[in-house]
């Protein structure tokens, strides 16, 4: 099948996330390779601009799509006690592109996709009339396959796995602040500490961070974002100053560059969810505190690794330290067998493009 492609995903309103952005791109990739016309729907400028050549695309209107790619994600699912506006806000986001491809009848699937907890009606009207409509569902783990199953019996739903531990990442190691924060470590172990836009883990993480660090001061402390914030340097300072730790800021501007820093460190705590898996797939160890406990827990119980994930609006600081006590020094090895469950998307998508699968 050769025709035009539409992906769609978190990849509009002005997004920057570093796990949106891999799954974007990875898909999209791809199917360049197969020689087929691919945009995205409505794309932030960060994908714009980070995606190589995609400026230089045609753009394709909804009506001349061929087919139409829900990429990965976790928006089949609401948020953490999500609101009835931030239901909204959600729905308006991803929802209208598939809910008019089911009624004029264009072509659908639906790839690696996170679902539940699925409360509201609106939602998941959506929801249902994309999956319906779609020739496969695949899903990242049980717990969304049970909550899609339930939403949509008839729907062609199947489990698989994270698409992100399928692939080689695109790797750029040559920047200066890699540089200069290889030669600031002095031959120590890295400690990579991502709060991001919560400053509930960032007080949280400084807490434990210090209790570490006291006892490990072979670690230096790098701290980073996943996303462009406007207060990143607001609260890196913050962070120091609850810590009392000298750390090096690891400005996050370019995702292949954060792949490669993710090569290069020990250990990291994180809140969310996709830093930490990158991390997993390079064998690091990680503790995961997280924001979205709801679809963050599934992936370390996923991979036999439910012990290093709690939820942050339990764990106290002296929990997160303990956690990196405990983990610290253990790395994370993915099993085969869920990185071939996880490939299954691949294998779906290329019987939908006609094509014999081709594992790489």
């Amino acid at each position: 099948m050769i025709g035009n492609f539409i992906l769609h995903g978190a990849t509009n309103c002005d997004s920057s996330n570093y796990g949106d952005y891999i799954y974007g791109e990875i898909v999209y990739e791809y199917l360049k390779e197969k020689g087929i016309n691919v945009n995205f729907y409505q794309p932030s400028f960060f994908f714009e601009s980070n995606l190589k050549d995609y400026l230089k695309n045609r753009s394709i209107n909804r009506r001349e799509a061929d087919l139409i790619i829900y990429i990965p994600g976790g928006y089949f699912g609401e948020g953490h006690k999500a609101r009835f506006r931030d239901n909204l806000v959600q729905f308006l986001r991803f929802m209208p592109l598939g809910i008019w491809a089911s009624y004029k009848k264009v072509p659908m699937v639906v790839l690696g996709i996170g679902a539940g907890p699925n409360h509201s009606s609106f939602m998941n009207f959506g929801i249902r009339r994309i999956c319906n409509h779609s020739q496969f569902v695949t899903v990242r783990d049980k717990e969304s396959y049970e909550a899609l199953k339930k939403l949509c019996p008839k729907a062609n739903i199947i489990e698989s796995g994270d698409l992100i531990i399928t692939r080689a990442l695109k790797e750029s190691n040559q920047s200066s602040q890699m540089k200069r924060i290889e030669q600031t470590k002095n031959n120590r172990r890295v400690l990579l500490v991502h709060y991001n836009h919560s400053r509930e883990a960032l007080l949280k993480f400084a807490r434990g961070v210090k209790m570490f660090i006291v006892r490990h001061p072979e670690y230096k402390v790098v701290v980073t974002s996943d996303s462009i914030l406007e207060y990143e340097e607001e609260y890196f300072k913050e962070f120091e100053s609850e810590s009392g730790v000298k750390c090096e800021h690891f400005i996050y501007e370019n995702p292949s560059e954060m792949t490669a820093f993710l090569k290069t460190i020990d250990v990291v705590l994180t809140c969310k969810l996709h830093v930490g898996v990158v991390a997993c797939s390079f064998g690091k160890s990680v503790v995961a505190v997280a924001c979205h406990p709801e679809k963050t827990v599934r992936f370390y119980s996923q991979i036999g690794e439910s012990g290093r994930c709690t939820s942050l609006f339990n764990a106290a600081p002296e929990e997160i330290y303990e956690l990196l006590e405990k983990y610290h020094e253990k790395e994370i090895q993915i099993d085969d067998q869920v990185i071939r469950k996880s490939s299954l998307t691949w294998e779906l998508l290329g019987q939908v493009l006609g094509e014999k699968y081709d594992a790489q």
